[in-house]
């Protein structure tokens, strides 16, 4: 609760990768705020990509990952108020799709990332990371 807020999910190119040299932190209490900000994602689609890729290590989270998670935490408290908003409108139906991805970008498997989003108007409908 007394953190300092910030305004984004995660450090701009921030590479997390798999470390068995650094010092591993309590699994447990690892996961359980990880399937909190899971959960979360159903309404705050603009943490999905940050929770997908600190959920990649699970299985050994060190010191690192952590503070990740906890770099999402700030950035919740921050934006409170954000949210899904859906709106009636009589106007012309339009949907809208944008999509990415980075190419091997997981530093240690060399996996890739991908996102998309879908709007109808100015509605979220649909996304995935």
């Amino acid at each position: 609760m007394d953190c300092n807020p910030t305004q984004y999910p995660m450090e701009a190119k921030l590479k997390l990768g798999k470390d068995p040299e650094r010092t591993l932190v309590d699994m447990i209490e690892y996961r359980r705020v990880i399937g909190c900000l899971r959960y979360l994602t159903h309404t705050r689609p603009d943490i999905s990509y940050a929770v997908g890729i600190v959920s990649r290590y699970m299985e050994k989270p060190t010191v690192v990952h952590r503070q990740a998670v906890k770099h999402i935490l700030r950035y919740i408290k921050d934006t409170v108020s954000y949210g899904l908003v859906y709106k009636q409108s009589r106007c012309n139906e339009e949907l809208v799709g944008f999509a990415d991805s980075d190419l091997t970008g997981d530093v240690g498997d060399r996996r890739s990332t991908g996102g998309m989003a879908f709007y109808l108007r100015d509605s979220l409908v649909t996304w995935t990371s």
